[in-house]
């Protein structure tokens, strides 16, 4: 138990600066530098040779952006729910809030697909900023509506957050020329560098919360997205799937390129299937370590950075990985360690020691995740409706996490993540079928 100091009648716990949170971020954040250094001290000559000047500073734009995008959102979800809980509404009310926000990106989402593959990504890229930004602003308001319009817009903003960076950098980087074997070491860095500023954004997001107000994170977030759009602007070209298409007829063209091809339609079914169960983690993980005892003196944003920390050093692994092994062969993994994970937790929801260790290595599972299925969908998906075809993907994992936050409340904890651990399963499962195909 950590120690206290008595103030009158007060007995206020101080947190041991050896606990297993700080030890365990320490070893991993350790662990994640040892791999990058392996991995930088011997690289593979035949890839480096590919990197030319030119590719080299595509990357480094390209990842610029991308983290800029990503540290704007992660300055304010940690924030959402801590937000309407101050502004006086019940969880009922919140849980509605949330769900809007899912069903904007499951409904609306696949029309942005594609719109940004007719009228371009470089466009949809900068509509992300703007839609935030007037999202981050209804932030301000102490009204229900005003609030639900902010959730219905973040909805599109995450939809475009997934596909339309990728995918215009997926397009031009074929475009330029370079060799599709780079697109593995540009997702591994991009994944990692959303690491590093997860925690930063998680940091400042606190800083700000805690100087001005819960709506601080929400305004700060305003300097990157304005940022981001004026970057992209100055320094992008435009790209588009197929032009000629109506967006109702690209969305009917992605449909059929799923329908028509089982390999696409197992992978989409697989990537679904992680992160929809991945998602309703993001809920659960907080109630699933939460005892009576330990609500009140949990230090969450350590173990945040834990989390983050963790899929850095996934991140770390894929760049490793991929050197020797086709990308192909990763997921089966991934799906694996998702899926026992899960289960660990369900069979041992009272050790909330074994939870943690277990959402841990989950977490590396996710840094592998995000660059082996950007590789695999840079690889598998047609361009000409690349976008669409994402975003096509995300309304079952979103419908999914509709469903689940509309029962959460009469669920136990090991319930859902019984869910989830089925759901994992059926992930495996779509991924090895995707492989008969190879």
């Amino acid at each position: 138990m950590a120690p206290a100091l008595v103030s009158g009648d007060t007995i206020v716990p101080v947190e041991d600066p050896l606990n297993v949170y700080n030890v365990s971020f320490g070893v991993i954040v350790t662990a994640c530098i040892a791999v990058q250094i392996l991995t930088r001290s011997s690289p593979d000559p035949a890839l480096e040779a590919l990197k030319t000047p030119a590719f080299k500073k595509f990357q480094r734009n390209y990842v610029i952006v991308y983290l800029l995008a990503f540290f704007s959102d992660w300055l304010q979800g940690p924030y959402v729910y801590a937000l309407y809980d101050f502004y006086g509404f019940d969880q009922r009310d919140i849980a509605v809030l949330f769900i809007i926000g899912f069903m904007s990106s499951m409904i609306v989402g696949t029309v942005v697909g594609s719109v940004s593959d007719k009228f371009g990504r470089k466009f949809a890229c900068i509509l992300y900023a703007a839609c935030y930004i007037v999202a981050g602003f209804t932030k301000l308001f102490n009204n229900f509506w005003i609030l639900a319009c902010g959730r219905f817009l973040c909805g599109i903003s995450t939809s475009l957050l997934f596909s339309v960076f990728e995918s215009w950098m997926v397009s031009e980087h074929n475009a330029r020329g370079f060799d599709p074997k780079l697109l593995g070491d540009t997702f591994g860095l991009a994944t990692m560098g959303n690491g590093v500023v997860a925690i930063a954004a998680g940091i400042a997001a606190e800083a700000a919360a805690t100087s001005y107000g819960f709506q601080a994170p929400f305004v700060v977030a305003i300097l990157p997205l304005s940022t981001l759009a004026l970057f992209v602007m100055a320094t992008w070209n435009e790209n588009y799937g197929n032009s000629t298409l109506a967006v109702l007829t690209g969305m009917s063209n992605a449909w059929k390129s799923v329908i028509q091809n089982p390999q696409i339609m197992y992978l989409g079914a697989a990537q679904s299937c992680f992160e929809g169960a991945m998602y309703t983690f993001v809920f659960m993980w907080t109630p699933a370590m939460m005892t009576d005892e330990n609500k009140a003196t949990l230090p969450f944003g350590t173990i945040f950075a834990a989390f983050m920390a963790s899929c850095m050093l996934g991140s770390s692994i894929f760049s490793a990985f991929i050197k020797s092994h086709p990308v192909e062969q990763l997921p089966k993994y991934i799906h694996g360690i998702a899926f026992f994970t899960n289960l660990l937790v369900v069979l041992f929801i009272e050790d909330k020691s074994a939870v943690y260790f277990s959402f841990l290595a989950f977490e590396v599972g996710c840094g592998i995740y995000f660059p082996a299925y950007g590789t695999l969908k840079a690889k598998y998906i047609p361009e000409d409706t690349r976008a669409a075809v994402m975003n096509l993907f995300r309304v079952p994992l979103n419908a999914f996490v509709v469903i689940v936050l509309l029962k959460v409340k009469f669920m136990p904890v090991e319930v859902v993540f019984g869910i989830c651990t089925i759901t994992h399963g059926i992930g495996l499962l779509c991924y090895m079928k995707f492989c008969s195909y190879l």
